[in-house]
C-alpha cells in the first residue's frame, strides 16, 4: 500500500500481515481524497487508524495535525513506523498514534480538542454499534461540532440503513467510490437534543 499524493507520494506503507486489519482500498482512498478537492484541513482524527493509510495521506496532502487512534498495540506499532517514514520525506504535520478504544473520547479529545475532519473505519462487525455510541456521547459531539466526518459503511447488505442518522449532520451524503461506501457528513453545529 502506498501513499497516493503530496510530499510522501510513492512511499510503501507497511500494513498488517493479519486479516484483522482491512485497509481502505487504494483507489477508494484516492477517489475519496480527489472528491474533496484542495481540502488539507487543520485537525485530522483518523479512528480504528489500522495502518494509518488514511491519516497519514492527509499529512502527505498538508493537514496540520492528525491523531490516529488504534486500539491493537501491534497496529499502533506499524503507524509509528509508517509516520517515521514520512517524516523522512519532509512531510511536516504534527503525526500521533494513540492506543485507545474509539470509544475513550475524553482521553482522545484531551489530545486534540475540537476536530475538523474525522476518518472511521471500524472492524466491520463493531461498525453500527461504534457509530451509534459516539452519536450517544456528548464528548464526542461536543468536540466534533462543524466537523466532516467520513466513515467507511461495512459492505454487508442491509448495513447503509444503520448510518442514516440524518438529524446529527447539516450535510449528509452517501458515497460509493469502487466497491467501498462512505458516509460523508458535517455535523450540526448545535448541540442536538
Amino acid at each position: 500500500m502506498q501513499i497516493i499524493a503530496g510530499k510522501a507520494r510513492g512511499v510503501e506503507l507497511e500494513t498488517a500481515p493479519t486479516l484483522d486489519v482491512r485497509p481502505t482500498l487504494a483507489r477508494a482512498r484516492k477517489a475519496l481524497f480527489d472528491s474533496m478537492g484542495d481540502w488539507n484541513g487543520g485537525v485530522i482524527l483518523d479512528l480504528c487508524a489500522g495502518s494509518g493509510a488514511l491519516g497519514l495521506e492527509a499529512a502527505s496532502r498538508g493537514s496540520a495535525e492528525i491523531l490516529m487512534v488504534e486500539n491493537n498495540p501491534r497496529h499502533v506499532e506499524i503507524i509509528k513506523r509508517n509516520i517515521a517514514k514520512l517524516q523522512k520525506c519532509s512531510v511536516d504535520a504534527e503525526m500521533k498514534v494513540l492506543q485507545a478504544s474509539i470509544l475513550d473520547t475524553r482521553r482522545i479529545f484531551s489530545e486534540t480538542g475540537e476536530v475538523d475532519l474525522i476518518f472511521a473505519d471500524p472492524p466491520y462487525e463493531k461498525s453500527a454499534e461504534f457509530f451509534e455510541a459516539l452519536l450517544a456521547d456528548d464528548v464526542f459531539l461536543e468536540n466534533a461540532a462543524h466537523a466532516i466526518i467520513i466513515w467507511e459503511i461495512p459492505d454487508t447488505p442491509g448495513s447503509t440503513g444503520k448510518f442514516m442518522k440524518r438529524e446529527y449532520f447539516d450535510e449528509f451524503n452517501i458515497r460509493k467510490f469502487g466497491p467501498t461506501m462512505f458516509l460523508i457528513a458535517r455535523f450540526l453545529s448545535e448541540e442536538v437534543e
